[in-house]
């Protein structure tokens, strides 16, 4: 069992009412794992929900035998894992302590039922993953259209596609 003040650290978990926290609380485990420990494998299936409350993960894809390129740093407050939540999902990246991390885990399995149970639960957990996706999204359109206005002629090439395309 996990402290819900342990809980309240969790970004994801900020918005969710005392009784639902103690729902959590009593199905999660809390770990420390050493740096280098490897939480989640590219291709292999993602079995937890994982909630950092101190030190780093880093989630990163594999590009090359010699070349791994970091998608983001997870830091304290942060939760990663949400594909454990999706029945058959496996795992795009790879999820590695980069220091030792306390983190919270709760089984994916378990949290589909205690979705299915509750409601509520579900309900505020997904509203801040959707959240999430959208800020994560509209963050990547940003930096496109950055890209783009920086660079004239990918922009006269899109220009000249969509031109194409429309007659």
């Amino acid at each position: 069992m996990v402290k819900i003040e342990d809980l309240k650290r969790i970004n994801l978990l900020k918005d969710v009412p005392e009784h639902l926290l103690d729902i959590i609380a009593r199905e999660a485990q809390l770990s420390i794992f050493s740096a280098g420990t490897q939480l989640i494998t590219v291709n292999e299936k993602v079995e937890n929900f994982y909630m950092l409350i101190m030190g780093q993960v880093a989630i990163k894809r594999n590009v090359t035998p010699d070349i791994d390129v970091i998608l983001e740093y997870i830091q304290s407050g942060n939760s990663f894992g949400t594909s454990a939540i999706i029945k058959g999902s496996t795992a795009f990246y790879s999820a590695v302590c980069q220091e030792p991390s306390e983190i919270i885990t709760v089984s994916g399995e378990r949290m589909i039922q205690l979705f299915e149970k509750n409601h509520e639960l579900a309900y505020h957990i997904m509203m801040d993953v959707s959240k999430r996706y959208k800020r994560f999204m509209d963050n990547r359109a940003q930096m496109i259209q950055k890209t783009i206005v920086e660079d004239l002629d990918m922009k006269d090439d899109i220009y000249d596609t969509w031109i194409n395309n429309i007659k």
